[in-house]
């Protein structure tokens, strides 16, 4: 029998009750028809993963009565991988922050850029983040992710490039210098990817100017969805938990 996994923003403890929120409880008592006494983990980052069981699941309402815990948070990856992603039409963005969640990065940041054609409005926006939050964390879930990445306000590039970090930071362009190497140690990487119609020229000189390494993926040109799954299973192989 497959036990769901839910992240929960409260604090978990050992033998208490919880009430869980509106969606998550949808989701368990309606979608999956959960019923008392059947199994269910939930986790977060800060106080790891609880077994539990249904204690009420009655009228969209569903309480959990959690066990003992079973995993920590210190199990995460020691590589900070923060994902700086051109925002680009339909479903492509979507599947990015999925497989982004599920290959550990950190943060993601959607951009602002030249040719991308996305547009949004401040209420669409906040719609939009929320619906990205909700991508990550269903992919964590899934995943076995204690923690869930941290989905920032889309920026312009200028204005990612304009903040200080001390990360290294790696933008991928098909005529890119340099190729991906375990040549250094790495802990803190940004990893910058445009959307369909790729990086301008402009953009492309403004973060060479900005201390970013200009990289290529091989032969082959990408698309804006499938260039972080194999950028990020690249890094983390070298630097992170995937070697």
């Amino acid at each position: 029998m497959r036990v769901s996994r839910l992240h929960i923003a409260h604090t978990l403890v050992a033998g208490a009750e919880l009430s869980l929120p509106a969606e998550s409880a949808h989701y368990l008592g309606t979608v999956l028809r959960a019923r008392q006494g059947d199994p269910v983990r939930v986790f977060n980052a800060v106080d790891g993963e609880f077994d539990a069981v249904v204690s009420r699941s009655k009228k969209g309402n569903v309480d959990l009565t959690l066990g003992a815990c079973v995993r920590t948070s210190e199990h995460t990856s020691s590589l900070h991988l923060h994902l700086a992603l051109g925002l680009s039409r339909g479903d492509r963005m979507d599947y990015a922050i999925q497989k982004a969640t599920e290959l550990g990065v950190t943060e993601i940041t959607p951009l602002f850029t030249e040719h991308g054609e996305v547009r949004l409005k401040p209420d669409r926006l906040e719609n939009k983040l929320r619906h990205f939050e909700k991508i990550a964390i269903n992919a964590a879930e899934q995943c076995g992710r204690l923690d869930v990445p941290v989905i920032n306000t889309p920026l312009s590039l200028e204005a990612f490039l304009a903040q200080e970090t001390n990360a290294k930071r790696l933008l991928l362009e098909p005529g890119g210098e340099q190729r991906l190497t375990a040549s250094q140690a790495l802990t803190d990487i940004q990893l910058l990817i445009g959307p369909e119609g790729g990086f301008s020229e402009q953009e492309v000189a403004q973060a060479r100017a900005s201390n970013c390494e200009i990289m290529r993926l091989g032969p082959r040109v990408l698309r804006t969805e499938t260039a972080p799954v194999a950028a990020l299973a690249i890094l983390q192989f070298l630097f992170g938990d995937l070697s």
